[in-house]
């Protein structure tokens, strides 16, 4: 495979694979690697944030926060950050109405009343979570996301139940191409009422019904050109569900 194929291919695996592999269980993500998590872990101190997109995967991790001595310290003095799985209650893992910079539709959050999915908290520091907000774009002149508390039972397995942890909600709200959002298959869930695909579907799909072209030119088009990329969210929107 040449050079240029092997960027492309990761280009389309970036886009296609969201929101990638994360462990079901409870991990300590430091010198960019998941490591298990030691028993007792204290959690004293920290902010829980919701993660149920990327945010949960070790490989946006470290593409956020570097490894040690490679931007790693960005993880501050403690140069670790434990992420720990939980069950929330009443909403579903939905694709938004949205391309992120990457090509990917990221994934939100939407009522679902009788549904539970499996989800994972991130455990930040204050700088933490400034860095985090930060790739989230919450300062951006035109901001896509909000970090808002989530009225619902998060039941976390190792710290009980977390009231009104926040998470990050995108301000398009859900993609709803036939009027119903659209779930994740890659996130567990018990009870769920929506559809579901994997990006690779959902995105081929959008870009057939939408901009009646291949899903992979379409990636091709929008990453790396933010007017284009814009245009196509714009589109997008017309087919949104606020929660």
């Amino acid at each position: 495979m040449s050079l240029a194929s092997a960027d492309e291919a990761e280009l389309l695996a970036r886009a296609f694979d969201y929101p990638y592999a994360a462990p079901d269980g409870a991990y300590l993500f430091r010198a960019g690697e998941a490591l298990p998590l030691p028993d007792g872990y204290d959690l004293a101190g920290r902010l829980p944030v919701l993660a149920h997109g990327s945010n949960r995967a070790p490989a946006q991790l470290l593409r956020k926060f570097g490894r040690e001595g490679h931007g790693g310290e960005k993880l501050g003095p403690e140069g670790e950050l434990p992420v720990t799985p939980v069950w929330l209650t009443g909403y579903d893992v939905v694709f938004s109405a949205q391309f992120a910079l990457y090509g990917a539709l990221p994934a939100t959050l939407h009522p679902s009343p009788g549904t539970r999915v499996r989800v994972h908290v991130t455990w930040l520091t204050e700088a933490q979570r400034e860095i985090m907000d930060r790739s989230e774009g919450l300062a951006a002149a035109t901001p896509r996301y909000r970090l808002l508390p989530l009225p619902g039972c998060v039941a976390c397995d190792l710290s009980g139940d977390l009231p009104d942890a926040p998470a990050y909600l995108a301000l398009t709200g859900a993609l709803a191409p036939d009027g119903a959002p659209v779930a994740f298959t890659s996130v567990r869930a018990e009870g769920r009422r929506f559809e579901a695909m994997d990006g690779r579907a959902m995105i081929a799909r959008i870009a057939r019904e939408v901009f009646q072209c291949e899903a992979e030119a379409l990636i091709r088009r929008i990453v790396g050109n933010m007017e284009e990329r814009d245009r196509a969210t714009a589109l997008l929107e017309r087919l949104a569900l606020k929660p």
